[in-house]
């Protein structure tokens, strides 16, 4: 029934905005650790143990996140989200109570182990509970909530709550909506949604050879890689391009890209929504028409953006309005693809294999993530070698978005394909009227 459909999704948000609060609630914690001496090291090397609180927990995670699809695929999707959960929550309720840097790092990888594996958990996940035509959506439900997490966890953290009463409200909330989670999806079954679906005995090589079986699958999950790349400079590097290149303050860039950031949430429901609309009225290529048309009005949006003429040192409503609308459409239309990515995957990999194949996308797209801080910071000590700076970033910063272009093309060359590969669904499943 769509409205157990529905209940399922919005409990499933709100786990996931819990523990991506978490996540990004160390932004705001960190000061107030470092007071009170959680956090080791001199003034001039504490960052470095600061920093390792994220950076080891996200390495071990990625080490280990593939073992976590494959257990989803062989133990059930829910069982496996509600352990994650519970490790999850523990651990930041495990946070709140730190007395030492040792305890504080330890509960942390704690953390980092379910948070980056629980990713391709949920992929598979919404495929188990979603209908294709209704896909969009379901993944929509989890990237907004990965945007809001970032807001609700500073905000909470660093202005309404102390921060150890934080973490512990977070943990709590993980628990509270992962156990809720389970009791309402257990009976799901991989397949569910899929006319006539086999569920064989699960074995790894043929999981992975899944990825290889569809070109539209293999072209797809390679994909991401370039796909990511220019989504983690923008993460990374976006107030500092912003404040070096336009001359404004700190404050007016973090203005500018909390409207942009509010932007990539809408992106994800429109992207969902259209293309799950054109999908139950026939058209089958109707997630790839969405897509194409958002990263190529994203990207021309996204360069205006960065080459925008602006008024250096200008910090009048008038002088920002201009490339806050263009940064903001700019990220809209390009997140318009996201939901329909792992749409389009789910709908051609075996529903038994779905947690191994998101595993290994999860993993490159970390990767690419990862990369595109540094690509860009490379790009910009070799470019300035030669040019004024400013003019170093403006095309280090367009070079590394133009990885977007090699995910339109596989859009476009994916299109041939994905008819004649794509499951069939079936017919009055969980979310139909």
């Amino acid at each position: 029934m769509a409205r157990r459909l529905g209940v399922i999704l919005l409990v499933m948000a709100l786990f996931v905005l819990a523990y991506f609060s978490g996540n990004y609630a160390i932004a705001a914690a960190i000061e107030p650790m470092r007071k009170e001496g959680l956090i080791i090291g001199s003034e001039r090397d504490w960052r470095f143990y600061a920093g390792l609180l994220k950076t080891l927990p996200g390495y071990i995670g990625v080490a280990v996140s593939f073992l976590w699809g494959v257990l989803a695929d062989k133990a059930g999707r829910p069982r496996v989200l509600l352990l994650l959960g519970a490790l999850m929550g523990v651990s930041m309720m495990l946070v709140s109570a730190a007395t030492s840097y040792l305890f504080l790092l330890a509960a942390f990888t704690a953390f980092g182990i379910g948070y980056v594996g629980v990713s391709p958990v949920i992929y598979a996940f919404v495929s188990d509970v979603t209908p294709s035509e209704r896909r969009g959506l379901g993944y929509a439900a989890y990237y907004v909530p990965t945007v809001l997490g970032f807001i609700v966890g500073v905000v909470v953290a660093g202005v309404l709550l102390y921060w150890r009463t934080a973490y512990l409200a977070f943990g709590v909330l993980t628990l509270v909506f992962a156990a809720l989670l389970y009791a309402l999806s257990r009976g799901t079954r991989p397949g569910g949604q899929e006319a006539g679906a086999v569920l064989a005995e699960y074995r790894l090589r043929e999981a992975l050879s899944s990825l290889l079986r569809s070109r539209t699958v293999t072209i797809m999950v390679l994909q991401i890689l370039p796909w990511a790349i220019p989504w983690g400079f923008i993460t990374f590097f976006a107030v500092d391009y912003l404040v070096s290149r336009w001359g404004i303050s700190k404050a007016a860039a973090s203005l500018v890209l909390a409207v942009a950031a509010l932007s990539i949430a809408v992106g994800h429901v429109l992207g969902g929504l259209l293309a799950d609309r054109r999908v139950r009225r026939g058209d089958a290529l109707g997630r790839f028409r969405v897509s194409v048309l958002g990263i190529a009005v994203g990207y021309v949006a996204m360069a205006a953006m960065l080459a925008y003429p602006y008024p250096y040192g200008d910090t009048s409503a008038g002088a920002l309005l201009g490339p806050t609308l263009l940064a903001a459409a700019g990220l809209m239309f390009t997140t318009f693809a996201y939901p329909n990515i792992n749409s389009v995957i789910s709908d051609c990999v075996p529903p038994h294999h779905r947690g191994t194949v998101f595993a290994v996308y999860n993993i490159l797209n970390a990767v690419g993530w990862a990369t595109g801080p540094a690509l860009y910071g490379a790009l910009v000590a070799r470019l300035a070698a030669s040019t004024p700076l400013r003019t170093a970033m403006l095309y280090a910063a367009l070079l590394v978005e133009s990885m977007w272009l090699i995910s339109l093309a596989a859009w476009l060359i994916t299109a041939r394909y994905y008819p004649e590969e794509r499951l069939a669904p079936a017919q009055g499943a969980l979310g139909q009227p």
